[in-house]
């Protein structure tokens, strides 16, 4: 919700950060692929508690992870490898992190389950939806937004970091309204086909 509704906010803040590293030589593939390592990096130090550092790391994974597209569409060189590339490592950061909550939380390990599957869930409505209908104006895929985006998912994890005692209760919450999201794109892509 927050990137579809909030991204022209701070889209110019990433078009000045996407022309620095043009004028750095800079690829959007090494951008995502430095986005991808912050966020395990910032990962590792969840699991061994500097939850400071992986505020810090995971925010930056993000900033890096809207800079790549912006930079490959000023750069002319948007492609749907790179649109694939970039979402795998989303997930990736995604998964690593979930995983670093395991291993420090491990009484919140079903909730943490609960999450993984409400993603599998969601990413498979996500993809199907985007490999079966138009792509959207900016992306090189159909993208659909939903109540749960990777802002909200940043949100939920710098708060169960913060929050150690709501692990369990906000990855539920977390997985709720990533469920929730998964039915708001079935809904859509469903509406789209109906003849």
């Amino acid at each position: 919700m927050l990137d579809t509704h909030v991204r022209h906010v701070v889209q110019p803040f990433f078009e000045r950060l996407a022309q620095t590293c043009a004028r750095r030589g800079i690829e959007p593939l090494q951008v995502t692929l430095c986005a991808a390592a912050l966020g395990a990096v910032a990962a590792l130090a969840l699991a061994i508690g500097w939850t400071a550092l992986f505020l810090i790391l995971l925010w930056l994974s993000g900033l890096l992870d809207a800079v790549d597209g912006t930079l490959a569409r000023q750069l002319c060189s948007a492609s749907r490898a790179g649109a694939l590339l970039d979402i795998v490592c989303d997930r990736l950061v995604e998964v690593l992190v979930i995983v670093a909550f395991g291993l420090r939380f491990p009484d919140a390990l079903f909730s943490l389950l609960l999450l993984s599957g409400s993603i599998i869930l969601s990413l498979t409505v996500f993809l199907t939806s985007a490999a079966a209908l138009p792509a959207t104006s900016n992306k090189s895929f159909h993208y659909q937004a939903g109540l749960a985006e990777r802002s909200e998912g940043f949100l939920f994890f710098s708060l169960m970091a913060l929050w150690p005692a709501g692990v369990e209760g906000l990855a539920s919450i977390f997985a709720l309204v990533v469920i929730f999201t998964a039915g708001q794109r079935l809904r859509a892509a469903l509406l789209f086909f109906r003849d």
